[in-house]
């Protein structure tokens, strides 16, 4: 309660009476001089009280009893001024300031990408209070001298540090934003006036509404190169208003293929969204966009990519240009087969951006006068770099690739391969597919047993040895050199397990043929000559394809005839013959001996 003292006027003296100042309830100072509330009205009741008992009115003991007008008049200003104590708590107790309603709220922008901002409003606050508030004693006694250079409005500044907002971005119609106040209430206390706040909230309305657009429209991608090392461009015809080129991405732009996607995104952060949103009042309706692969040139890597009327073109092309080949290359003294299709390779080479088709034709070349031996060539027609786009293509081509020597038995070369296997080693290392029948010869190996070759084969050999002893006898013996009653007797194969090179070859085949040989004079006795004619390097190509040397020969033995001075190749002894071909070289090579010889030895 506010001090004050009681004197025979009657009622409370509230105001300080040092300096006449209304003080709030419970102040021990003067709120405007400073002085001791208690000891100043102390002091004063003290002199009203000596001046009421040095004027007696009756005698010791017994006081003079007071007039009933004096007494009214009394109880009247007691009760007025009982009136006054109470206005005056009342208004004591009404200075505090509502801070919540001098919040200044505000938001702005567009829906979803909405600010908001709030404050207080110390322009109506200051024009409310500004003359109102003043530095409470304990603000005086705090800051002194100061209190006469700031005005009380700068402590309850002060006081209010912060009213802040829990987000303030990226707002939307119908968020709740909390809003909090940080005051010091110490600081208060150095003015008359106490704060009241409240923390609470704002519902962000009326923010206005975006309109979108499709980024993408003005975005074309432009595809180049070869499937599948493709590239992918993007091409942007946009005003650069909003959005630049730079402002799109694509996740992939090279190695592709026809049918393959790939997404162009927007380059843009929330952040920068956010900007276009309040620069433009518009935002992509979508961050990304997928685009399929076309239009690319494709390598072929497939055979089946081929259809049928692409390969009965490419196969007769070939087969004309082999025939073609073929019938001038060799001359008069090789007769030629008829033409035989053996099959496809596709080597594709991808890391190399190259492919080729090769298409195999075979031709069987013999010796009209036994020069070499009878061998089957193949020849392997090129296609390259074929493409798919509405039709199948080839950049290069048809030409007969390889090149083989020794083929009619002098060293000039021939177009293609004696040994197929060779054309498929040449390319191991990359993407082969054989079909049609030339995977067959995707291995080979040296014949190390007689029923390795086919019956078929050996036959043939046979045939040829014979055409070989033929032309020998025919150009090297003498006119009274007689022959008569030749024979096929049986064979022999040297061979290493190992299939390790020997200087008279890996393998070694001999067909051997007797006969009876005479003199027209009589000069030497008939006699029965063994004929070992020799094939070196005996493959099996495959299961049903074999290869051997480019000729063969009458094995190379000089026999002089009694009598005479003539001279024979072969053998007039079989045991002999078996020393000299095989049990003399039984270091170097095992062997297998067919039944018409085995009586020599096995």
């Amino acid at each position: 309660m506010i001090l004050a003292t009681i004197n025979i006027t009657g009622g409370f003296d509230m105001r300080c009476k040092n300096c006449g100042s209304m003080n709030a309830d419970g102040a021990k100072f003067c709120e405007s001089c400073g002085a001791a509330l208690e000891s100043v009205n102390k002091q004063q009741s003290q002199s009203n009280t000596e001046s009421k008992v040095s004027h007696p009115t009756g005698s010791p003991g017994s006081p003079k009893k007071l007039p009933k007008n004096i007494i009214f008049g009394a109880a009247g200003a007691v009760a007025v001024l009982f009136i006054i104590v109470i206005v005056a708590f009342a208004m004591n107790s009404s200075k505090v300031i509502d801070l919540n309603k001098y919040i200044s709220f505000e938001s702005s922008g567009y829906d979803g990408y909405g600010k908001a901002s709030i404050s207080v409003d110390w322009d109506k606050l200051e024009k409310d209070y500004g003359k109102k508030v003043k530095y409470s004693s304990k603000g005086k006694k705090e800051y002194g001298v100061l209190t006469y250079a700031f005005e009380p409005m700068s402590v309850l500044r002060d006081a209010v540090s912060e009213i802040s907002l829990d987000k303030s971005e990226k707002l939307s119609n119908g968020d709740k934003v909390k809003y909090t106040w940080k005051v010091s209430d110490d600081t208060t206390k150095s003015i008359n006036y106490k704060l009241k706040y409240k923390d609470g909230e704002f519902e962000i309305k009326k923010l206005n509404e975006l309109s979108k657009f499709d980024p993408f429209e003005n975005v074309k991608l432009s595809f180049s190169g070869i499937a599948p090392n493709g590239k992918a461009e993007i091409e942007y015809s946009g005003g650069g208003d909003i959005l630049h080129e730079y402002n799109f991405k694509l996740d992939k732009f090279d190695k592709l293929k026809n049918n393959d996607t790939v997404t162009v995104s927007l380059n843009l952060d929330e952040d920068q969204i956010a900007s276009m949103a309040d620069m433009y009042g518009r935002i992509p309706e979508k961050m990304s966009q997928t685009y399929t692969v076309s239009g690319l040139e494709t390598y072929v890597t497939q055979y089946s990519e081929l259809p049928q009327d692409f390969i009965k073109e490419v196969n007769d092309k070939a087969k004309e240009v082999v025939k073609e080949y073929t019938d001038s290359a060799y001359g008069e003294g090789t007769t030629l087969s008829d033409l035989k299709y053996e099959g496809y390779v596709l080597k594709t080479d991808l890391d190399e951006v190259y492919n080729g088709l090769y298409i195999v034709y075979s031709r069987v070349l013999t010796s009209t006068d036994s020069k070499y031996v009878t061998t089957k060539m193949y020849y392997p027609v090129a296609f390259r770099t074929l493409m798919l786009t509405d039709k199948v293509t080839y950049k290069s081509g048809p030409e007969i690739i390889g090149k083989s020597s020794y083929v009619t038995g002098d060293s000039k070369e021939s177009k293609g391969y004696k040994r197929p296997y060779d054309f498929l080693e040449r390319y191991r290392s990359e993407n082969v597919t054989a079909g049609d029948g030339f995977e067959k010869f995707e291995h080979e190996s040296y014949v190390h047993k007689l029923e390795d070759m086919t019956d078929e084969y050996r036959k043939s050999l046979q045939d040829q040895a014979r055409l070989t002893l033929d032309a020998y006898i025919a150009k090297d013996y003498k006119p009274n050199m007689q022959v008569s009653d030749i024979q096929f007797v049986g064979e022999y194969l040297l061979y290493t397990s190992d299939d390790q090179k020997q200087f008279n070859g890996t393998n070694i085949y001999y067909v051997v043929f007797s006969a009876n040989l005479s003199d027209a004079n009589g000069k030497f006795p008939t006699t029965t000559i063994y004929y070992p004619v020799e094939y070196t390097y005996v493959m099996k190509l495959s299961d049903e394809d074999f290869l051997t040397a480019n000729r063969s020969d009458v094995a190379l033995n000089f026999l002089s005839l009694p009598n005479t001075w003539d001279t024979t190749r072969g053998y007039a002894d079989g045991n002999e013959m078996y020393k000299n071909l095989i049990s003399g070289r039984d270091k170097l090579y095992e062997h297998q001996v067919s039944d018409g010889l085995k009586q020599f030895g096995e």
